[in-house]
């Protein structure tokens, strides 16, 4: 049974790496074959995870694979270049099967676990997820049309979900995680919302959110803690302006 939970990696990273191949090559059916790759993902992974529907680490080591997984298919349907299709590709299947390795070990093997190992990939995970969710946010809101406040109360609860399984595999206490959880969707909202308002493209829009969503955890994840300090909140404080001037400097505005 051992052998079979252990090759769900392998599993993971099959079932994904023919669904970018099969989008790579203009299937005729591509939300039919996403649609069905992201049902065989949740199931093998939730059966890695024992199907233990009751406990929200399950819900948690399950839906932060899912959630990537499903943003970086919306986000392909952006992407004009097969060159670029493919990259998404080989980063959604290199990040989702070693989170998935990473949750087998935790697990299954819990005595050759590297601690931290699920959090730290798993805080990347979320960041790519909250670009790839916003820049299709945009993009829905620039080329359908689509209701802001619609797109607006679903970022919030993705935010919030985001922020709190983020602080609860950190080990932060539920009292505290709750409210760093509610500010964080809050914030994250209504940036998102004042953003759509700028002349500039869906990419650029959503790397200011995503960029700002990195700080707002990073600091906030610190603070819970209790490991926040001058240094750190400077070190915050310079990556924010250095990357906040490579985005605007390098961005086409309309």
């Amino acid at each position: 049974m051992l052998v079979l939970y252990r090759l769900t990696s392998v599993f993971v990273a099959l079932t994904t790496i023919a669904a970018f191949a099969l989008m790579v090559f203009e299937t005729s059916v591509p939300l039919l074959v996403l649609g069905l790759s992201l049902v065989l993902v949740v199931l093998l992974i939730g059966r890695l995870l024992r199907f233990q529907f009751r406990t929200f680490q399950f819900w948690h080591l399950l839906a932060t694979p899912a959630l990537f997984l499903t943003s970086s298919y919306a986000f392909l349907f952006f992407l004009e270049q097969s060159y670029a299709l493919a990259l998404l590709g080989v980063l959604t299947v290199l990040l989702l099967t070693l989170f998935v390795e990473y949750v087998f070990t935790y697990i299954h093997l819990p005595t050759m676990y590297q601690p931290f190992s699920i959090e730290h990939l798993g805080l990347l995970m979320n960041i790519l997820t909250l670009f790839f969710l916003s820049s299709v946010g945009f993009g829905l809101r620039l080329f359908l049309q689509a209701p802001l406040w619609i797109l607006g109360v679903i970022f919030f609860l993705l935010s919030w979900y985001v922020v709190y399984g983020t602080l609860w595999a950190s080990k932060v206490e539920d009292h505290r995680a709750k409210p760093y959880a509610i500010a964080g969707a809050i914030l994250t909202t209504e940036l998102f919302v004042a953003i759509s308002f700028l002349p500039s493209g869906f990419y650029t829009n959503a790397a200011f959110v995503a960029l700002t969503f990195y700080i707002f955890l990073g600091l906030t994840r610190a603070s819970a803690l209790h490991r926040l300090n001058k240094t750190i909140t400077r070190r915050y404080l310079m990556i924010f302006g250095i990357l906040v001037a490579a985005i605007v400097l390098t961005s086409q505005w309309l």
